[in-house]
């Protein structure tokens, strides 16, 4: 073990592969808060050292998990003793921002809140939203398809997904960074990886779409007193709202 974690280092340097105490100052998620207890914590800046490493953690069978923003409800983060994590926290920059085209390319672990502010820079918006929009990372909110509170009218993250960019187990990279709206090239590999919770491969990159910005918005607190009511009340508002809420 100690061999491979040498090899490691000498992908992504010293500073960037935190062992023992290092590793156990880290929670393994916002609820329990209890400590991490991987063998080592891993911080590639790049899927060309994501690649080296996850090639090297094949080749000696070692069980990996991948840390985002650590804001999931299902303890998807936690890691063994004998496993490692990859953190993707130093691979955290917006690529670049295309108002034309409306979308943004982004590393997995922007936050995003980040990807929202930079949409609205240039007159635009993330439709995806959660609370945890702080802290919760990109990567993740592909890794685990998320909803979030504007669902009903935008979608799920597949829905905001043009284009990935993922290492897999054995440290190959597949590519897959359109960044068109329409695109009937074959087979949409990136629908593989949306949702697969990393256990096809770990989210590097994305090219993400972008939608307009609202003009205006109006927020109401309705009480429905049966289920039947409710879906009757969704009906009535896309039909004179020309749109569906926003949130629910």
């Amino acid at each position: 073990m100690d061999t491979l974690l040498d090899f490691i280092e000498k992908v992504v340097g010293a500073k960037n592969i935190l062992r023992g105490e290092d590793v156990r100052a880290r929670s393994t998620d916002w609820i329990t808060k209890e400590p991490c207890l991987a063998l080592a914590l891993v911080r590639p800046a790049s899927a060309d050292q994501l690649s080296q490493v996850m090639a090297l953690c094949y080749e000696a069978d070692q069980p990996v998990v991948t840390h985002g923003g650590l804001t999931g409800l299902v303890r998807g983060a936690v890691a063994a003793s004998n496993e490692l994590v990859i953190s993707l926290e130093r691979m955290a920059e917006i690529e670049s921002v295309d108002p034309v085209g409306g979308t943004l390319t982004v590393q997995a672990g922007v936050p995003l809140q980040i990807v929202q502010e930079a949409a609205e820079q240039i007159g635009m918006q993330f439709a995806l939203d959660l609370g945890a929009r702080g802290s919760c990372t990109i990567g993740g909110n592909i890794a685990t398809n998320a909803g979030g509170i504007r669902v009903i009218r935008y979608g799920m993250m597949r829905d905001q997904v043009l284009g990935l960019e993922v290492v897999l187990a054995d440290g190959s990279v597949v590519s897959s960074m359109n960044n068109m709206l329409k695109n009937n090239a074959g087979y949409d590999l990136k629908h593989i990886f949306i949702g697969s919770e990393g256990t096809l491969g770990i989210v590097t990159r994305a090219v993400l779409k972008l939608q307009p910005q609202q003009s205006a918005s109006q927020t109401a607190l309705v009480a429905c007193d049966s289920f039947e009511s409710l879906v009757g009340l969704l009906q009535h508002m896309r039909q004179t709202l020309g749109g569906e809420p926003r949130r629910i």
